[in-house]
């Protein structure tokens, strides 16, 4: 039988060797391991990475979502004393608020924009514009808050069979945190004269990464949230549509029959009182129009808080642009946390990376090592 001091020395060589093992599964480092240390235990291979798969992410959030509560978040407001009175479906519709570009010339020549109704006969629908939209089972309708930054959400947004985004925000760069893909990105007026100046500018750095952004989603939407009234929008949309053409991208252009902010009633409704003025941001829009044509969505970078357990949160992740006060956008995010609590939606907020698995393994290495503890003592 060996001396005790051996089996104490071989003990504690065990030990870090487990210990070592299970702080190399950690996604995140608490300690820095010195050079010194990881002499100790030597290089070996790395498994290969994990993928996520859509299916199984899908499969999981399936749970998640009550049916009959978003049955009734499409049809009704979902309080008892509104049950009567239908919402989003009655504000939005992907035929009248996302049609393509190409048919705004026979859209304003033989349709009444205010009734979307054929000119000759106001009792029928105006059917000779299209829409790129279809039924979807699953969508992520993804904000731009700073929340999303070191949230490592974007595995979860791209399993998702439909990605919708606000404003084109730049998505490459933090492609680990929001996602790498854009199927539908909706767009107010600013940022579309921002978009058509880009193009235009003598700054080829300017028009480089427009053009990226702009193809970087294989058929990916782009809709103007406004509508084409106005001469100057309708060039700017123009100067894009060409934009595409001349560079062989795939992205499709589109237009709303109405103006979103015209869409004030929805807004009322929702929060269940009249607004102070403001309008619904264009994430509430983007919500809006995506509950009528997808069964579930997660919603993501909605977070209009200055700060989350204890830390600073950016309005942006991707610039330092002062928060707004165009929008009632903490009223919109209780709106939001309501239908999460009923299951009508998905919203997340914070990490998305599952840790339960690591923290698992520290439980079970410490008590192994606790039992061999013993058997030394």
């Amino acid at each position: 039988m060996p001396p005790s001091y051996v089996v104490v020395f071989c003990g504690l060589g065990v030990t870090t060797i487990a210990l070592l093992g299970v702080y190399d599964l950690l996604p995140i480092k608490p300690l820095k391991i010195t050079r010194r240390l990881k002499l100790i235990m030597p290089d070996r291979p790395r498994p290969p990475e994990k993928t996520t798969d859509p299916d199984e992410v899908m499969a999981k959030m399936e749970l998640y979502f009550d049916k009959k509560n978003i049955r009734n978040m499409q049809l009704n407001l979902i309080r008892p004393h509104f049950l009567h009175r239908k919402i989003t479906k009655r504000y939005f519709d992907p035929k009248k608020d996302v049609i393509y570009f190409s048919d705004l010339k026979v859209f304003r020549q033989k349709c009444d924009q205010s009734t979307f109704t054929l000119r000759k006969s106001h009792k029928k629908t105006c059917d000779v514009v299209h829409t790129p939209i279809k039924h979807y089972r699953t969508c992520a309708v993804v904000g731009n808050s700073g929340i999303l930054l070191h949230s490592s959400c974007g595995a979860e947004i791209d399993a998702h069979e439909f990605v919708i985004r606000s404003n084109l925000p730049p998505v490459s760069p933090y492609r680990t945190d929001v996602g790498s893909r854009t199927d539908l990105t909706i767009v107010n007026g600013k940022r579309l004269r921002q978009i058509s100046d880009a193009l235009q500018s003598d700054n080829s750095v300017d028009r480089k990464h427009t053009l990226a952004a702009l193809g970087e989603t294989r058929g990916m939407i782009l809709a103007y949230s406004i509508e084409l009234s106005m001469s100057d929008k309708i060039r700017q949309m123009q100067v894009v549509e060409n934009a595409i053409k001349k560079n062989s991208m795939s992205t499709i252009t589109a237009f709303p029959s109405k103006s979103f902010k015209d869409k004030r009633g929805l807004y009322v409704e929702l929060l269940g009182r009249a607004s102070r003025g403001t309008f619904a941001s264009t994430g509430l829009n983007s919500f809006a129009l995506a509950s009528t044509f997808c069964d579930r969505i997660s919603m993501y970078g909605f977070y209009p808080m200055e700060r989350y357990k204890n830390k600073p949160v950016p309005y942006h992740y991707y610039d330092k642009h002062g928060h707004s006060a165009s929008h009632e956008l903490y009223e919109e995010n209780e709106l939001l946390k309501r239908l999460d609590e009923q299951r009508s939606i998905r919203l997340v907020v914070g990490k998305c990376k599952d840790v339960s698995s690591i923290h698992s393994a520290l439980e079970g290495a410490w008590a192994n090592l606790q039992k061999l503890g013993k058997l030394v003592m």
